[in-house]
């Protein structure tokens, strides 16, 4: 199965990854680059980094992460989103891509509109299917990323027995 070579990131996602070994490793070998718009930068830098570049220098991922600005005009659909979300979805839209996103209010919109959408469970998932992970790795991250308050008992249940059933 070929992977898509592009995708678009929300801040969530990033920093559900960030928290885990190996998170930015497995997605690098997911997609050559990801997309995320000027404002999700401005928010994964928010605080300790200071600046986009620091982020991007910590992580060792600028050549994973591509800020690329959305030239289309807003959506009315995407009105009542905050920033970031608002530029992803937008951004996704414009280069037609799939679109890395956690926040519901968000999710909800990319479906309205058609967008092919994950988020970091998912991901977890593809890369254990496209043997990029073991299962026995993808079980301690997604352990990991429950215990960090990521995702929710439901969806670690299901990736989790997603998981197993690939062992």
């Amino acid at each position: 199965m070929k992977r898509p070579r592009r995708v678009v990131s929300g801040t969530s996602l990033l920093i559900s990854l960030e928290k885990i070994e190996g998170g930015y490793t497995f997605l690098g070998q997911l997609y050559d680059n990801v997309l995320i718009p000027p404002e999700v930068l401005r928010e994964l830098a928010a605080g300790a980094f200071g600046s986009g570049e620091a982020y991007l220098s910590h992580f060792g991922i600028g050549d994973l992460l591509q800020v690329e600005a959305s030239r289309r005009s807003k959506r009315d659909a995407t009105e009542h989103l905050d920033p970031g979300e608002r530029e992803v979805v937008e951004l996704a839209v414009e280069f037609d891509l799939p679109l890395l996103i956690e926040e519901e209010a968000g999710r909800t919109v990319a479906r309205e509109i058609g967008l092919g959408i994950s988020g970091s469970a998912g991901q977890l998932l593809q890369a254990v299917r496209g043997e990029i992970i073991g299962p026995n790795q993808a079980s301690q991250m997604i352990t990991e990323l429950k215990r960090k308050g990521r995702i929710n008992q439901q969806v670690f249940e299901g990736v989790k027995r997603a998981i197993d059933e690939e062992a």
